[in-house]
């Protein structure tokens, strides 16, 4: 289960603790400064991104890329 809580220090309290054990039953929990989670969250999307473009890349090996010319890109330019 992932679940993301955005809430200031000063928010966590009694009650937000007990929901967070409710909630997580048994399970580890993972508290990070918002600067960590950005930064994670940007690595991960990157992996994403870049796995996207070496599919694309093998893509074009294999030849399933659509070439086109200059001519041809300008063309479509007007239409």
């Amino acid at each position: 289960m992932y679940a993301a809580y955005h809430l200031n220090a000063d928010e966590l309290d009694a009650g937000m603790l007990q929901s967070l054990k409710n909630t997580f039953r048994n399970r580890e929990i993972v508290i990070l400064p918002q600067e960590t989670y950005e930064e994670w969250e940007k690595e991960r999307h990157n992996a994403a991104f870049t796995k996207k473009l070496q599919k694309s890349m093998r893509e074009l090996e294999e030849g399933k890329g659509i070439i086109k010319t200059m001519a041809e890109l300008r063309a479509m330019e007007h239409e």
